[in-house]
């Protein structure tokens, strides 16, 4: 197999694909298609080019973030037609008007009322497709040569699923479920974690914030700032790649409050580190780097956000955020899991209620145990990144973002 070949036609596919992405949800371009982006580049998720870096990566490991980048290709396409028909009923029922609604509603029995609304359309609208796009990832992994999705993905980890589940069940025996006052369901979050209460102590232009923080840690700002208002653009900060290192967006369309903050530095974390990969490195060492690294750092970056305010509110707050994002994490994991193994099958429904009950302390429905499947298990890479946040103090932080 000719790797040279293979990757210059993986960073042109990454450059198209992240550069529609981010033209997308930056406001700036209204058309958004990676079904048909996917087709173009077709022979990138081929058997043979699969088949080809499988062999190379037994005799090379390094390599595996080829064969990851190409079978994670494939299963998205297989499950793509079911993602873009969930993704319409999204929009035609408005999901991300309810979320926002839920943020904003001071009322418990309103937000009952909301979730109630939300709920409804998952059982209507989103189950179906849900189920189907992750029977299509099941059905890939065993057709690519695999015997089961779990010995796929284990393979492209290099990694012992079964040995990361472990370690989820150990992390939730060893912690309590932390106290969020004012959380008692599911539907309460959003509010909750808006903690619009923080807001007096926030700075004021958040973009400004990061600009300083950045200074303080003598990191350069490598990467494009886009804090315009658009029509169109994403609410939520992100980090678009369009080519590592040269041409990486940070995008914010800024609301305020605490998650948006944190969402910033978050992504801001990315940024650092996307810009301070070697440019003659090759494609894999740039745009593939190991995510559990990447979002460890992009944790750690988050606490330099509130690292001025002082005020202990807002730290026991975090504190018991971050606790209850690890406790989910590893429920959301185990579920992902018994997912890949036994498919949709019913009798998961109710225990996936009575472990996210379990782990997270809350009232928690049955209704989204498919919306919330996670059939590429990007909940493991989350949760070794948050153990691995934690271990990184704010003196190392600089340095391991741009090493």
């Amino acid at each position: 197999m000719d790797l040279d070949a293979y990757r210059a036609r993986a960073q042109a596919f990454a450059t198209e694909l992240n550069g529609a992405h981010h033209r997308r949800f930056a406001g700036l371009d209204a058309r958004w298609d990676p079904e048909a982006l996917h087709a173009r580049h077709a022979g990138l998720f081929s058997d043979a080019a699969i088949d080809g870096l499988r062999t190379a990566t037994a005799t090379d490991p390094a390599l595996r973030p080829l064969l990851r980048f190409a079978v994670e290709g494939r299963l998205g396409a297989a499950a793509a037609p079911a993602d873009a028909r969930r993704a319409q009923a999204e929009t035609d029922e408005g999901v991300a008007a309810m979320g926002a609604a839920l943020e904003a509603e001071p009322d418990p029995g309103r937000r009952a009322a909301l979730e109630e609304d939300r709920l409804d359309v998952v059982a209507r609208r989103l189950t179906a497709p849900a189920a189907e796009g992750l029977e299509r990832v099941r059905a890939q992994a065993r057709a690519l040569g695999w015997p089961s999705a779990r010995a796929l993905l284990s393979e492209l980890r290099g990694a012992d699923l079964g040995a990361l589940a472990a370690e989820a069940q150990a992390l939730l025996r060893a912690t309590a479920v932390p106290v969020l006052p004012g959380a008692h369901a599911r539907h309460d979050l959003p509010h909750v974690l808006r903690a619009a209460w923080a807001d007096a102590v926030l700075p004021a232009d958040p973009v400004a914030h990061l600009r300083a923080a950045l200074r303080t840690a003598g990191l350069p700002e490598r990467f494009a700032i886009d804090a315009a208002p658009r029509p169109g653009k994403s609410p939520r900060a992100f980090c678009a790649a369009v080519t590592v290192p040269g041409d990486v967006h940070l995008v914010v369309a800024p609301r305020g409050g605490l998650p948006d903050l944190l969402a910033l530095f978050h992504e801001a974390g990315h940024a650092v580190h996307l810009t301070h990969r070697d440019p003659a490195a090759p494609f894999e060492a740039r745009h593939l780097t190991d995510r559990a690294e990447t979002e460890a750092l992009a944790f750690a970056f988050e606490r330099l956000a509130t690292a001025g305010t002082g005020d202990d509110r807002v730290a026991a707050h975090l504190e018991a955020v971050e606790l209850l994002r690890a406790r989910h994490l590893a429920a959301t994991l185990l579920h992902g899991l018994d997912l890949l193994d036994e498919g949709p099958h019913p009798a998961l429904r109710e225990r996936y209620a009575r472990r996210m009950a379990a782990a997270t302390g809350l009232d928690w429905p049955s209704a989204p145990w498919l919306v919330t499947a996670d059939p590429l298990l990007g909940s493991a890479d989350y949760l070794r990144a948050l153990g691995r946040a934690r271990g990184l103090r704010d003196a190392q932080l600089s340095a391991a973002l741009t090493g």
